[in-house]
């Protein structure tokens, strides 16, 4: 057996093994390493904001020289020193920390100074660190400001071969200002950034309360959430965008955690150029390039519709992203879509974690604040107490020097016979006499010290007027000192002072607006809330188009080019409203569907818009759309006093309450049953209130007017009795109506008009461009009206005239020519534009609109 298997199996001493169960072995050793994870390397300070690896790294570009008022050099040698003193933890992992804290992206205040690439916010990696280069910020130096006058304590590195500091003196209220993010064992922290304007105006409160409370007492001030939120709004992220939300900010500055929405900063244009779309700023974290590749993945899912091309156009100038919108859509919805859906907006829950007084602790902003206050009082404290000794000790010398020149013939003497400058320090300390004519000295080892060290000329040429000046002047630096030690109230004063004095150089604009109302996911909150005419084609194309987009001209106009058609297809029906009513589409079967008018696709006054089944997709092949009904927000607000009119060829009527209707969504329902069968067919719907009187007109030119809600009485021939009805009742949403009008051979029911105004006047439209006006107490008409003004619609076009330029004529008179038509072009429909008072449109077969 090889002396290497006897020392294989060699039995080992049941005294070198410890017996211990393995639960309880795994609960300690687990507790162990998570708090060495949270203290020692995921959480933040609370003092100074940095996580160790952090404050490593400055500190060792610090000891290494390379600050902001030397040159740049390679960033691998400020990793290595790193590495090599203070962080064994690997190169790429100091290298990452460096370059993180060198980008404007990331951090709100930089640290870093890096020259070369350091990566960019599409995600692009840096470059190597053998060719990067780095020092320090500018802004860093207030970090580790004093640091060499004993103002923080330090500890042994990881083999005690140097010192590093266990906090920097940080100037910089660092914690609030870049904020903090990091996983440790069992928690977590995510603390944003801020402003440094907006947080020196609320130290000085802080500092400005613990005055006016009294200096002693050592506990956070009493100021409420809301004084420090007027100071501090919110974050402020290094990439801007607008954050969403201050109830989240007030939980977050309140106990510690708050969510809150960021959204990007986004430019709507809709011109010559098209319908486009630029985000100029994201939310903070995210990936540019990622979130174009998610977009674009989005287009082509269909989960966003709208967009036609997205392209990157940023530069060092800044973020630029242009996203063209299809003609048919509305860019605004289109946005909106991507705020629901994309990266444009991010959810932001803080968790401020940091680790205070030796432990993790979820902070507020009063607790960051007055710690922050504490550190800075501490550094002010020792930084005094250092120059204090060091003045002290200077004074004493000089004092020394003062001393020395009285005698300065016996010191001269003694140090020309001294055979070292050890003897001829022992001399002047009184403990060896080398001269027996000379009197013994009593100077202190220091003074000794210096005076020894000093050559012989220097001390008889000394010249005590100066060092007289000197040491009063050390006196009165001394007694200032003493005051700062012994006073909070001069050290918050030097604390304000030194604040001030880095805001000067440092302090700028906030990047990140702040919305204080919370964010709605609702795609209408995008909308433009404006005037909108709605127009369907024979073959159901659909568009809508703002009611700016026609100027208004006079009777006999020519119009302007409003409807793009093709050769077959013609305009049949056009509505005017608001862009966030709701819209019910009506067709000759009796059903209704329902959704937002901003959901037709937008056009403009050439487009021919989108089919009608791309909108509603169980519309029947057999079905076709007789009436738009724009519900306006007072409408569905008050849904029960209002009623909604049907009017069917056969001369049927029938009146239901709004409130059945407006919930019905794209799917569709019967709005009418039919009580000829196949015979009938609904012809238009009308909103109406309880005051309003009704005017169906048929085709052979009779007109009937009744009011719907009017009370009638009769005596029951049976009982005898009073009964009391409406003309026409109100009935639900599956019922045929009651008769509305009797009509001959023939003839059928073509129009109604709704309106509690017998003043108003009706417009009457012949097939060939003829037109009349008469009062609606005249009883005639031929199409539908309301009480504001009219729209007309004839098959090809579109024009908007003053109804003041028809003049009055009496019932049954040819009346006048009320647009110049095409051969062949026809009238079809009247209906008003909703805020343009008298203003007409009319759209002829050829598209023309005026």
């Amino acid at each position: 057996m090889t002396s290497e298997e006897e020392t294989n199996n060699t039995p080992i001493s049941n005294e070198n093994i410890l017996n211990h169960p393995l639960n309880k072995e795994m609960k300690i050793s687990y507790i162990n390493y998570a708090m060495s994870v949270i203290i020692g390397r995921a959480l933040p300070d609370a003092r100074d904001g940095l996580k160790p690896v952090h404050r490593r790294v400055l500190y060792g570009m610090y000891e290494g020289g390379h600050t902001s008022d030397k040159k740049f050099s390679k960033s691998a040698r400020s990793v290595g020193e790193v590495m090599g003193k203070y962080h064994p933890h690997g190169d790429q992992s100091i290298y990452d920390t460096m370059v993180r804290m060198a980008q404007d992206f990331s951090l709100r205040y930089p640290l870093v100074d890096g020259q070369g690439n350091f990566g960019s916010i599409d995600g692009d990696p840096p470059a190597a660190m053998r060719y990067t280069e780095s020092r320090l910020d500018k802004i860093a130096k207030h970090m580790l400001e004093d640091i060499e006058k004993k103002t923080v304590d330090f500890q042994p590195n990881f083999d005690d071969s140097e010192n590093e500091p266990t906090v920097l003196p940080s100037r910089l209220p660092n914690l609030l200002l870049n904020g903090s993010d990091g996983i440790a064992v069992g928690m977590a922290t995510r603390i944003p950034p801020h402003n440094l304007t907006e947080v020196a105006g609320a130290v000085n409160l802080h500092v400005g309360q613990i005055i006016e409370q009294g200096v002693e007492n050592k506990q956070i001030p009493n100021i409420s959430i809301d004084e420090y939120m007027q100071y501090v709004k919110g974050p402020d992220f290094p990439t801007g965008a607008a954050i969403h939300g201050i109830d989240g900010i007030y939980d977050m500055y309140s106990t510690g955690k708050g969510r809150f929405h960021v959204r990007s900063k986004c430019e709507v244009l809709d011109d010559s150029k098209g319908k486009r779309i630029i985000i100029h700023e994201i939310p903070y974290q995210v990936k540019k390039a990622d979130m174009l590749v998610h977009i674009a993945d989005l287009v082509n899912k269909g989960t966003v519709i709208g967009i036609r091309d997205i392209r990157d156009e940023s530069s060092k100038e800044g973020i630029r992203v242009l996203i063209e919108v299809k003609n048919n859509a509305d860019p605004h919805a289109v946005l909106n879509q991507l705020f629901k859906s994309s990266r444009l907006q991010e959810s932001y829950s803080a968790n401020m974690m940091g680790i205070l007084d030796g432990r993790p602790v979820l902070l507020t902003l009063p607790v960051m604040l007055h710690t922050y206050v504490e550190h800075r009082e501490s550094v002010i404290e020792r930084r005094a107490q250092f120059e204090l000794e060091k003045a002290e000790a200077r004074a004493h010398i000089l004092e020394g020097l003062v001393k020395a020149q009285k005698r300065i013939d016996d010191i001269v003497a003694v140090g020309k016979a001294s055979e070292s400058r050890e003897q001829f320090e022992s001399v002047l300390k009184g403990k060896d006499s080398i001269i027996k004519n000379i009197d013994p000295f009593d100077f202190t080892e220091a003074q000794a010290k210096a005076i020894a060290e000093r050559r012989l000329y220097q001390l008889s040429k000394l010249d005590v007027n100066k060092v007289q000046t000197e040491f009063e002047e050390l006196q009165i630096k001394i007694n200032d000192l003493n005051d700062i030690i012994s006073s909070r109230m001069r050290r918050l004063e030097i604390l304000l002072q030194e604040l001030e004095e880095m805001l000067e150089k440092h302090g700028d604009e906030r990047r990140s607006f702040i919305d204080p109302m919370p964010l709605s996911m609702d795609r209408e909150d995008l909308i433009e809330e404006r005037a909108i005419a709605i127009t369907l084609s024979e073959d159901n194309y659909i568009r809508h188009v703002p009611v700016e987009s026609f100027r208004v001209q006079n009777r006999g106009g020519k119009g302007l080019k409003g409807v793009t058609t093709k050769d077959e297809d013609t305009p049949q029906l056009i509505v005017t409203c608001f862009s966030k009513d709701r819209l019910l589409i009506f067709t000759d079967q009796g059903r209704v569907y329902g959704l937002k008018a901003w959901e037709t696709p937008q056009g403009s006054r050439l487009s021919r818009g989108g089919h009608i089944r791309n909108l509603l997709e169980s519309l029947r092949e057999d079905e076709n759309i007789v009436s738009l009904l724009p519900i306006s927000k007072d409408l569905l607000e008050n849904p029960e006093e209002n009623y909604l009119l049907f009017a069917t060829s056969n001369g049927r009527i029938k009146r239901s309450k709004l409130s059945e209707y407006v919930k019905i969504n794209r799917n569709g329902k019967y709005a009418i049953k039919f009580a000829g069968g196949d015979n009938d067919r609904l012809v238009t719907v009308r909103a109406a209130k309880d005051s309003d009187h009704v005017v169906l007109v048929s085709s052979g030119g009779f007109a009937c007017r009744f009011m719907p809600s009017e009370i009638k009485t009769r005596i029951d021939p049976n009982t005898g009795e009073t009964l009391t009805t409406h003309t026409v009742r109100v009935q639900g949403r599956v019922s045929q109506g009651v008769t509305g009008m009797n009509l001959g051979k023939g003839d059928q029911v073509i129009g109604m008009i709704v309106s509690n105004n017998f003043e108003n006047n009706v417009l009457t439209i012949s097939k060939y461009g003829m037109a009349k006006r008469t009062r609606l107490g005249s009883g005639e008409m031929v199409n539908q009206l309301d009480d504001n003004g009219e729209v007309i619609i004839n098959e090809d076009g579109e024009i908007t005239i003053e109804r003041d330029g028809y003049r009055k004529t009496n019932r049954g008179t040819k009346g006048v020519r009320t647009m110049s038509l095409k051969d062949g072009d026809e009238i079809i429909s009247v209906k008003q534009i909703p805020d343009l008072l008298d203003q007409l449109f009319m759209l002829t077969k050829s598209g023309m609109m005026i």
